[in-house]
């Protein structure tokens, strides 16, 4: 079985974190996000994951190489054009083959079990089977509704109102890549062009509700909290600590401390998010601020709510508002 994973975007909502790194591989718990996705569709029996590339592919490729360590082969397409959730794997569609394919957006953390989504879809005979969970914000995403027989009925409302189970569209999906033929070359959206006409013909969309684990890492602020909430359970501090990194006792507390990263005695780092190879100076105090990778917080500083940054890494009028601290950049968090 094959799947595909949606790289490609810009994720400008994520800004100042995705003119560092395609949002994709973004670091979560110290390790590239998308490493998640390729470990479960591995558990699923996928073998071979097309993810396509354009913003800044060459950190997407440098995070994952070949995919072996992640139990899958990955063939990279590059997009010059990004082509969208229906355009892009429109784009590949031979080399999706002929069995039902998984498609997956690159930019999400889940914990479903893709075998049970896969099964529903071969009992169903339905022409995709899209994985829902709670809706959770009225307003922030489409509404699926779907009957008692988990079919699907109307999405955003189209084609028309309906009454049911409401849920959210998780990103994540399984078709008959065949159904990728209905699309018009170029640039279109999976739900837009290709499941609203399906469901206005009377074709059979199936819906698999989960619960496990999901987040959308849709802003800095939500990157930072979501980390926060999955580290309950790790001990009484909360922490992960990637390899090489130091930390001295009791300076950290429910905090990600990335690789090589080294965090002084006398400093104090809570409810945050480092990425590799940080320096947090003797008598620094960071609190719910993410720092990117060779970030430094110097002695004295308060850095709270921002994101720290070199400044160089930065670039030059690129918009954003920063405070300068030496040669770090202070990004307020959104």
């Amino acid at each position: 079985m094959k799947a595909m994973v949606l790289a490609a975007g810009l994720g400008l909502r994520m800004r100042p974190l995705t003119q560092l790194r395609a949002k994709p591989v973004l670091p979560v718990l110290d390790r590239p996000l998308i490493a998640y996705t390729l470990e479960r569709l591995a558990r699923a029996g996928v073998r071979e994951v097309v993810v396509n590339l354009h913003h800044l592919p060459d950190t997407v490729r440098a995070a994952l190489g070949d995919g072996r360590r992640f139990g899958v082969r990955i063939l990279y397409v590059h997009e010059p054009e990004i082509l969208g959730t229906g355009g892009g794997p429109r784009a590949v569609r031979e080399r999706l083959g002929r069995e039902e394919v998984l498609l997956v957006n690159g930019d999400i953390y889940f914990d479903f079990d893709l075998r049970e989504l896969v099964a529903r879809h071969r009992r169903s005979g339905a022409a995709a089977t899209l994985a829902l969970r709670r809706h959770p914000e009225p307003g922030a995403y489409s509404a699926v509704v779907s009957d008692r027989r988990s079919r699907i009925l109307a999405i955003a409302g189209k084609p028309k109102p309906a009454t049911g189970t409401v849920s959210m569209f998780a990103g994540i999906h399984v078709l008959d890549p065949r159904l990728l033929e209905r699309l018009p070359d170029g640039v279109s959206d999976s739900v837009r062009d290709l499941y609203l006409p399906l469901l206005a013909e009377g074709a059979e969309l199936q819906g698999v509700r989960h619960t496990g684990a999901w987040y959308d890492f849709g802003r800095p602020s939500l990157y930072r909290d979501a980390q926060l909430r999955m580290l309950a359970g790790r001990g009484q501090r909360q922490l992960v600590v990637g390899r090489g990194a130091r930390v001295a006792a009791s300076a950290a507390r429910r905090s990600v401390i990335g690789a090589r990263s080294r965090v002084a005695a006398g400093a104090r780092v809570v409810s945050s998010i480092l990425w590799e190879d940080v320096v947090v100076e003797a008598g620094a105090l960071v609190t719910r601020a993410i720092v990117t990778a060779g970030g430094v917080v110097r002695a004295g500083d308060r850095a709270a709510d921002v994101i720290v940054m070199p400044r160089a890494a930065l670039g030059a009028g690129e918009g954003e508002a920063f405070e300068e601290h030496g040669d770090m950049a202070w990004v307020r968090i959104a």
